[in-house]
């Protein structure tokens, strides 16, 4: 190890026992503020620095989702040694909304994510100056920080990518459903609209759901979407599916050849994002550990498969370390 102290990691924390005393206290040493963007929007972030470390991880969250969704999962990572930085991207979380309906789940262009989150690494994370810098995605925040790598190559140690949308599991070919989005899309600067079915936000009963098979950890971030309506969002609008469509071939590629090393975490049950598109962005830097029985929360799933994939990683940026 490069540290400059040897650390005492701890056992991974439980479904069983949600939000401990001991997590509670850790996360009121937790730093929560904002930065404002050059279009004046305002980006919400966390952060806790390991006093003995020089290795951090900055997490790159899913849509929909907030920091506050993996306190459990930051709580691990500091607990194994590292510093953790995470940011809600624009339009969820505690983060600006862009449209008049707080719900929608809207992006302008693709690229905007990206911008943000290089405006948060370098006002944030790069003047700390750490020895090994890793980033962990989920799903879109995958996506958002592999084609972050193909900008900024020499930013990151290393990457894990937790289920990244590299292509959206359809109902039609993807062709068809672009096509039809972008007809549907509202046009000259009108509020944009869901796509067919969209809603605003809703929790479905844990039976129905198809994101994790771990009672407790859905009910547990279902009960925090209802103490902080605020983080609250809908389906996608017509235009965020447009933008994430188009991107799906520039992820696949950037991974494929990508200059920072990549591990992918694939939920074997996914019916959210196209493990077809992982299989595909395969090769050189980047490589894959099917995650099995895990549907598309990986870091929120039972516990035999949710230590699994966080072992994996662990080792990964282990062996990655500088």
């Amino acid at each position: 190890m490069n540290d400059r102290v040897n650390i005492q990691t701890k056992p991974l924390s439980s479904e069983l026992m949600l939000n401990t005393q001991e997590q509670q206290a850790f996360w009121d040493r937790v730093t929560e503020s904002e930065i404002k963007t050059s279009d004046n929007i305002s980006l919400a972030y966390m952060y806790i620095e390991h006093p003995g470390s020089e290795r951090a991880i900055v997490i790159s969250n899913g849509r929909i989702e907030s920091y506050l969704k993996y306190k459990e999962l930051i709580f691990d990572l500091y607990n194994q040694g590292y510093s953790v930085f995470a940011v809600d991207h624009r339009g969820q979380g505690l983060s600006t909304r862009t449209t008049s309906n707080p719900h929608h789940g809207y992006i302008d262009k693709f690229s905007s994510y990206i911008d943000d989150l290089a405006f948060f690494i370098d006002a944030v994370v790069t003047p700390k100056q750490y020895r090994s810098l890793f980033l962990v995605g989920h799903s879109m925040g995958g996506a958002i920080g592999t084609l972050y790598m193909d900008k900024y190559p020499n930013t990151f140690t290393a990457a894990v990518f937790s289920a990244p949308m590299y292509g959206i599991k359809l109902p039609l070919c993807s062709r068809f459903i672009r096509w039809l989005a972008n007809l549907l899309d509202t046009k000259d600067n009108a509020e944009p609209n869901y796509v067919l079915g969209g809603k605003d936000y809703h929790a479905d009963d844990f039976p129905k759901n198809d994101l994790t098979s771990s009672q407790a950890r859905y009910e547990d971030y279902r009960h925090l979407y209802q103490l902080r309506p605020e983080l609250q969002l809908g389906s996608p609008t017509n235009h965020w599916l447009v933008e994430s469509i188009d991107v799906g071939p520039k992820l696949v590629e950037a991974a494929r050849h990508s200059t920072t090393s990549i591990l992918i975490l694939q939920a074997e049950m996914d019916t959210v994002v196209d493990n077809l598109a992982q299989n595909h962005a395969v090769g050189g830097q980047c490589q894959l550990v099917k995650i099995p029985n895990a549907r598309h929360e990986i870091f929120m799933e039972k516990d035999d498969i949710r230590n699994f994939a966080v072992e994996a990683l662990l080792k990964f940026l282990a062996i990655h370390q500088a």
